[in-house]
């Protein structure tokens, strides 16, 4: 072996002996010692895990109550309780981020997680939304999110609760008043993967792109609103390019940092999984 590639082997073994894993830091060194990274990761206590149980949850009551199309109730249960049981290993295992993302564990709830999605069949969103709006987009909030787990978990910050829904700047398609309520706006909007129904007080225009966080369903005067437009700091909706559409932003304003934190906070603890 000539010295320049043992000199090769011997940085990188390490470099990978500076990767010093604690259950609640990862803290990373390059050859000479020096700090690469810091970033905050505890399996127990991180929010995208935490609403991954909370997704998991409620595709569980929907199928028990028979309201998940193309699955009968039993091998849906049977599916769901796969994913459950991978997710809450991967709570309890304090693996760091890099291990977890490559283990088995979470390879084998992807699997899982595919198998359920296709044995829904392609139609299932619309058969969903024919019998019930709001099981239909709870439906899909759980499915989504639980699919852009492992992206969430490489892209958004260990240590915030934003990570644990989707963000991203959305066109908005159409926008009508509210029929019950001259306080809202029901619009349209899509991130060219899905399009989404919001209820907002936002004053927003058709074809304009603007930022918005894929959360769970709520009624808003008898209208199924599937997320919330996000603010800046001077309350008014942040906007991007079309370049930006289907993009995460960089960074979030502290207003809509708080105001997105403190809904998914509360959704957690009031399901008592924080």
């Amino acid at each position: 072996m000539s010295k320049g590639l043992l000199k090769n082997v011997f940085l990188t073994l390490r470099f990978l002996l500076f990767q010093t894993v604690v259950s609640k830091k990862i803290i990373s060194r390059d050859f000479r010692g020096n700090k690469l990274q810091r970033s905050t990761f505890n399996t127990k206590k991180d929010y995208r895990l935490a609403m991954a149980i909370y997704a998991i949850d409620n595709l569980d009551s929907l199928a028990r109550d028979g309201k998940i199309p193309g699955l009968k109730k039993e091998e849906a249960t049977e599916l769901l309780e796969k994913l459950s049981s991978c997710i809450t290993k991967m709570r309890e295992s304090s693996m760091s981020k890099n291990l977890l993302l490559v283990s088995n564990l979470f390879r084998g709830f992807n699997n899982i997680l595919s198998t359920f999605i296709s044995r829904l069949g392609i139609n299932w969103y619309r058969i969903a939304k024919m019998k019930d709006d709001y099981t239909a987009k709870l439906l899909r909030f759980s499915i989504f999110n639980l699919r852009s787990l492992g992206n969430r978990l490489k892209k958004a910050p260990d240590d915030s609760p934003i990570g644990a829904v989707k963000i991203s700047y959305v066109r908005v398609l159409e926008v009508k008043k509210h029929p019950r309520n001259p306080k809202y706006k029901l619009l349209k909007a899509t991130d060219m993967e899905m399009i989404y129904e919001v209820v907002t007080d936002v004053d927003v225009k058709g074809k304009e792109v603007i930022l918005f966080a894929h959360t769970p369903p709520i009624k808003i005067d008898g209208l199924v609103s599937e997320g919330i437009i996000l603010k800046d700091d001077n309350g008014e909706p942040i906007k991007g390019t079309d370049e930006n559409i289907g993009q995460a932003p960089q960074k979030l304003p502290k207003n809509a940092e708080k105001m997105l934190s403190d809904l998914i906070i509360k959704i957690l603890e009031e399901e008592f999984i924080l």
